[in-house]
């Protein structure tokens, strides 16, 4: 089985696990993915698996999760199980809400989404100006300044929702790897291959049945609480209420929101806006809550570990690849958003998700609650 190294959050190594019972590895684009680990208590070094102890597979030292719950249970053979469960470590952003810097109402950033999402990082992570709201031992990667130019702006707003937001808004994934040599946390942002079968600069990824590489599969078309119209509202009350529209859908395919948008001011650095600042402002904020709101298409899918693809080599989380059923009349050109590595003592597993999935409940009171 792959073996489980531990360390502690000085970057000691504790021990290694190499005997369990299942271990289910999640990785995702948007959001911080999970870890759950069985295992006997009796197990060497299975003591050792205690809150904040950090984890990572043997073979991917740089990929790592945090533990964050414990819980033991005794089955009906009386045998007991140890279950732990962790976030990766790109979760530490999530300690942080997002500060406005002093004198200031807002956070307020004019720039490429990937130089937004950095700075809030450094903001409120690694260089704050209370220290105590450091994060020890994390760093970002240099800004290569990727993504579409946006004004942004965010005042004690939680800071990991706030890079999810951007993150769906422009596809760009994000993570925070383990640079064990030099003991520290790095914040980067990724941007996947294009594998699809329209290009030719690289060998396509083609997902099908009829290829051999999909064991099962369900397929998920949903317009269930899918928008495409946002009426933002700025400041102002009544008929001076600034208002901007977003989107150009009509008729039966026209299905509108409106978004409260009265923290975009008209001053900033003490510097009045004009007109087309603030309306430029009011549309990205318009986009960004569309983002979270688009309709859903997506498939799951059990790949067939020995096939024609080979798993991190040939297609990988956040890659944009082709996914082909011709019973159901599907072609998706679509990004993998989810990969779920699972081991256990007679198989290893992956599960792949292709487009965006169906919100949760938990999602769906979040955003209402944000908005």
């Amino acid at each position: 089985m792959e073996p489980i190294r531990l360390i502690d959050t000085n970057f000691n190594l504790l021990g290694e696990v190499d005997t369990y019972t299942s271990l289910q590895w999640i990785r995702r684009w948007h959001t911080p993915g999970e870890v759950e680990l069985h295992i006997s208590p009796g197990m060497q070094n299975a003591d050792k698996l205690q809150e904040d102890v950090i984890l990572f597979k043997a073979s991917r030292p740089e990929e790592a999760a945090i533990i964050k719950h414990r819980e033991i249970s005794i089955g009906e053979d009386g045998a007991e199980e140890l279950i732990v469960k962790g976030s990766m470590l790109a979760s530490l952003i999530g300690r942080r809400i997002t500060y406005p810097p002093q004198g200031r109402a807002y956070d307020y950033i004019n720039a490429p989404i990937e130089t937004i999402i950095k700075q809030l990082v450094k903001h409120n992570c690694v260089s704050p100006a209370d220290q105590k709201r450091i994060i020890p031992g994390l760093i970002c990667a240099p800004d290569r300044g990727r993504g579409e130019k946006i004004q942004f702006q965010t005042r004690y707003k939680p800071l990991g929702e706030e890079i999810e937001k951007l993150s769906l808004m422009s596809q760009i994934g994000w993570e925070v790897s383990l640079d064990i040599e030099n003991r520290r946390y790095v914040f980067d942002m990724l941007t996947g291959r294009n594998l699809t079968a329209d290009q030719d600069v690289r060998p396509p990824a083609i997902f099908s049945t009829a290829y051999d590489n999909i064991e099962s599969q369900s397929y998920t078309n949903s317009a269930i609480g899918y928008k495409n119209i946002a009426v933002v509202g700025g400041q102002g009350e009544g008929e001076d209420r600034k208002i901007v529209t977003v989107g150009t859908s009509t008729g039966l395919n026209r299905y509108e929101m409106f978004v409260d948008a009265r923290d975009v001011g008209t001053e900033e650095e003490g510097k009045t806006q004009t007109e087309a600042e603030v309306e430029q402002m009011l549309t990205d904020r318009g986009r960004e809550k569309l983002a979270e709101v688009k309709r859903v298409e997506s498939l799951e899918a059990k790949i067939l570990t020995q096939s024609n693809l080979s798993y991190r080599k040939d297609y990988d989380l956040g890659d944009v690849v082709t996914v082909l059923n011709r019973q159901w009349g599907l072609i998706m050109n679509t990004r993998i958003t989810e990969v779920a590595e699972v081991y256990e003592p007679s198989q290893v597993r992956i599960d792949v998700t292709f487009g965006n999935s169906i919100p949760t409940l938990a999602d769906v009171i979040g955003r209402k609650l944000r908005s």
